[in-house]
């Protein structure tokens, strides 16, 4: 009888291993993808907001959770980005854009710069900004 509980409590063991290695499989395939940093792309057909990162400021962080948020109501119809200003692409970029670190950029699908949000900005004004300066109907 020893013998078929120790049994039982090694299939119980398993079976409960299998379901936590399920659980965080689903929520890793929920996470959101990581974000391009290829700028490059910029005015060859998408509409981007790029997010001007420094990742030693909460704010940073704040707009990075917010992108968060809402990119995938965006998804085909917008692409985020990061110019991340510890490298020397991001610094680059952020001289260029005459912005500082912690803010988005829009760019059109010609790459006309459209709008410049700084990080005070709370979700429903980040998607009307959004829907409005690249001309979107909200979903």
């Amino acid at each position: 009888m020893k013998y078929s509980q120790s049994g039982s409590a090694l299939r119980s063991s398993l079976i409960t291993i299998f379901v936590i290695v399920v659980l965080l499989g689903i929520a890793v395939i929920m996470l959101p993808g990581s974000y391009d940093d290829d700028l490059s792309k910029i005015g060859h057909g998408s509409n981007i907001v790029v997010l001007i990162q420094n990742k030693g400021t909460q704010q940073s962080m704040d707009l990075l959770n917010l992108l968060n948020h809402v990119r995938g109501d965006y998804v085909g119809r917008v692409d985020f980005m990061i110019a991340d200003i510890d490298t020397q692409e991001g610094k680059s970029f952020e001289a260029q854009q005459q912005v500082n670190s912690s803010v988005l950029v829009l760019f059109g699908p010609d790459g006309t710069r459209l709008n410049v949000i700084n990080n005070n900005i709370d979700e429903s004004g980040l998607r009307r900004t959004l829907d409005s300066s690249f001309r979107l109907m909200p979903r």
